[in-house]
């Protein structure tokens, strides 16, 4: 098979946490000019940003070309905001959620988008201390991407699953493996997107978001798989922020044979049978419930499948086209280490104190690596 190989990009939520207790740290705004005092983005190849609340801090990677690229910029990016954040007397921790009670004062950022927003959706919004992992494939072709888009749907659960990272909520344990994806979903235009029978369907579909005020523009649009308008790439935005950076690059390699594996499926006009809404919407429930310790729904037969046994199934099915990019290994060591020792919710429940599980997780966001 002759697989096109596409370039990558990601994108990390961090939380800013009090060293002492690990609470949330409204304090983006100092670590952001400590970053551009230094001209640490540019040595780190990536770009650094607000979002909705200012203990959040996110990352962008540049277009990558391989996973060792990927790899090298989130060690990088990551070092350089563990000392930011040290600077300004925080850590930096990568988990879907804070398991400490929700701040009262929300800190929002001073941005008129995410002001609108809050206007808009009031509680939701000031309860969106979240954080996620955003994973871009370049897609120049939108007709293309549409089609993608549609037999990629199929993988939303297990990719749920396997990045559950946010058993805690509020000072709770929430028994979900990833409560995110319960917080998320509230929005209006979160969730798995529909199957569209071609890229006038899906234009339809926007123009009628925004003629019902829905939406401003297609840019506010948040499906778990979406069609971004500033870069030319399919984006997948379902999962969690996965601990470590050996988690995330493994993720991503996965990510980018799965929309290879669609894209050489469409080019041999392999037929396949959209799945239904409400079964797929169920399914990214269970996944999100249970993560990876109970069945899981195989939303394309309906079917329970244990775990570890839709996860081999999935790693069966993109073998050609990992081997197709010389680097199977990261995802194959990612999918190994999921079914020994579990996701990042699993290893969060191993610990007893929420200050604890806290502390855990800002030693294993900061990568083992020494800068070049």
């Amino acid at each position: 098979m002759n697989y096109v190989i596409p370039t990558v990009g990601v994108e990390e939520e961090y939380q800013l946490v009090d060293p002492k207790d690990g609470s949330l740290i409204p304090n983006c705004k100092q670590v952001m000019q400590t970053i551009r005092r230094s001209g640490g983005e540019e040595k780190a190849h990536s770009e650094i940003q607000h979002e909705l609340h200012l203990n959040q801090i996110e990352m962008a990677s540049e277009v990558c070309e391989s996973l060792e690229q990927v790899r090298d910029t989130l060690n990088q990016t990551r070092l350089m905001l563990v000392d930011a954040a040290r600077t300004n007397e925080s850590e930096l921790a990568a988990a879907g959620t804070n398991p400490l009670p929700v701040p009262e004062d929300d800190a929002l950022t001073p941005k008129d988008r995410y002001q609108a927003m809050t206007d808009r959706y009031q509680q939701i919004a000031r309860d969106l201390f979240i954080f996620g992992c955003h994973v871009h494939v370049a897609m120049d072709d939108q007709d293309l991407g549409i089609r993608v888009m549609n037999r990629c749907r199929r993988w939303l659960p297990i990719l749920q699953a396997i990045t559950a990272n946010s058993p805690f909520w509020n000072g709770v344990d929430t028994g979900y493996a990833s409560y995110r994806r319960e917080l998320w979903a509230q929005w209006p235009m979160a969730g798995p997107p529909a199957h569209f029978d071609s890229l006038s369907d899906y234009q339809d579909c926007v123009d009628q978001l925004i003629r019902s005020g829905a939406i401003k523009d297609e840019s506010f649009l948040y499906w778990d798989i979406r069609l971004p308008t500033r870069v030319p790439t399919i984006e997948f935005r379902a999962a969690d922020v996965m601990t470590t950076v050996e988690e995330t690059v493994g993720y991503v390699g996965l990510i980018r044979a799965i929309v290879m594996h669609a894209m050489d499926a469409e080019r041999r006009a392999i037929d396949f049978q959209p799945i239904r809404p409400s079964v797929l919407s169920y399914a990214i429930w269970h996944a999100a419930r249970y993560g990876m310790t109970e069945d899981l729904v195989d939303a394309e037969s309906c079917e329970k499948v244990l775990a570890g046994e839709l996860l081999d199934r999935t790693m069966d099915v993109l073998a050609p086209a990992l081997k197709a990019t010389g680097e199977a290994g990261p995802v194959e060591h990612f999918a190994n280490r999921l079914l020994s020792d579990g996701t990042g919710a699993d290893r969060q429940r191993r610990g007893s104190d929420l200050s604890k599980i806290v502390s855990q997780v800002v030693a294993e966001t900061v990568p083992n690596v020494i800068p070049a």
